[in-house]
């Protein structure tokens, strides 16, 4: 039960750290526009970001491209993190999927 909530704790706090630098990307696109501002020049705002949508196992296999056992993997190594809604179900931030995408492709060379 302590592994448990020694996972939850480590987890919740990789998403603490992840908000907190959110809120300083926001607050220099704020400096950044008000100095814009001053200056009487249009800046275009960032694309509006869609409310977050929560994948189930299977979406996340299709999109991934893996099985299930791969997915596990993932979750128990931390690379993904699951959101446990119920005792029997989790999901999977849409955002944080595409995230992860993001970054194997950033990681592989060709």
């Amino acid at each position: 039960m302590e592994t448990v909530v020694k996972l939850a704790i480590e987890r919740m706090s990789e998403e603490i750290e992840r908000l907190k630098q959110t809120v300083k990307d926001q607050q220099k696109q704020i400096s950044e526009l008000e100095r814009n501002k001053n200056r009487n020049t249009v800046v275009e705002p960032e694309t509006p970001k869609i409310e977050d949508e929560l994948l189930n196992n299977e979406q996340v296999k299709s999109i991934l491209k893996i099985g299930k056992n791969s997915l596990i993997k993932l979750v128990r190594e931390g690379v993904l993190v699951a959101i446990r809604i119920n005792e029997r179900s989790v999901r999977f931030s849409r955002s944080a999927i595409m995230e992860y995408i993001r970054r194997k492709q950033g990681a592989s060379t060709f």
